[in-house]
């Protein structure tokens, strides 16, 4: 006859407390983006800036035209949606550029004086023009994976970068260049820089449990695109 004899607590304990060491090892990966000149200013239809008055002020640009780095291809975790605001004041959606999950809402919310027609020119099907009156929110559903530039059809300089992605590792590149993910699974990824309305690099990385130190040198565009 077989017998079977409890664990002590204390060995129990022993095996409760080695529980934390069987996860997947996690890193963080940290570096700095150095940016080509013309993806400095942060705007790319500078002529549109040129007009100023009482009724319309004019905003400063984002210093590195909000930069985002989006790491892909870690042990399969998702972003969960979630109600993202963009404001659009002084000519100048801020911030102009969100990551965001599939199905997530961002709320455009208008605080100019003047009104904006927004909409994704080619894929009215993910957002319509719609006029967004001064003082008024307009929320959007992004239910598809991908990347959408969403345009005011009388001020074109008003672009808004909205990443749809199911990756939770990005991070908002700082003045200097700068960015950390935190708590990222060991094994290999793909990195990628969205800068000014598209993507402007991508490589190949392995995380490992002390994470990875990078530094990454985007190469200039002679013709970027217009999208």
């Amino acid at each position: 006859m077989m017998r079977y004899r409890l664990l002590s607590p204390l060995l129990l304990g022993g095996l409760v407390a080695l529980a934390p060491t069987l996860a997947a090892a996690v890193g963080v990966v940290r570096g700095t983006v150095v940016l080509p000149e013309e993806l400095k200013a942060g705007r790319r239809f500078l002529g549109h800036w040129r007009v100023e008055n009482t009724t319309v002020p004019v905003q400063a640009a984002p210093a590195r035209g909000d930069t985002v780095v989006v790491l892909l291809g870690p042990k399969p975790q998702v972003l969960a949606p979630k109600n993202t605001p963009v404001e659009i004041v002084g000519m100048q959606a801020n911030p102009s550029t969100v990551v965001v999950g599939e199905g997530a809402v961002v709320e455009f919310r208008n605080s100019d004086k003047v009104a904006h027609d927004l909409s994704v020119p080619g894929h009215h099907e993910i957002m319509p023009p719609e006029r967004l009156s001064p003082g008024t929110v307009r929320k959007q559903r992004f239910g598809i994976s991908g990347e959408y530039l969403v345009r005011c059809a009388e001020y074109p300089h008003v672009v808004i970068s909205v990443i749809v992605t199911s990756s939770p590792f990005f991070a908002a590149v700082d003045e200097k260049g700068g960015f950390k993910l935190p708590d990222v699974p060991e094994g290999p990824a793909t990195l990628k820089v969205w800068s000014n309305g598209r993507w402007v690099h991508e490589q190949s990385i392995e995380v490992t449990p002390k994470g990875a130190d990078l530094t990454i040198k985007v190469s200039g565009a002679a013709n970027p695109t217009e999208q």
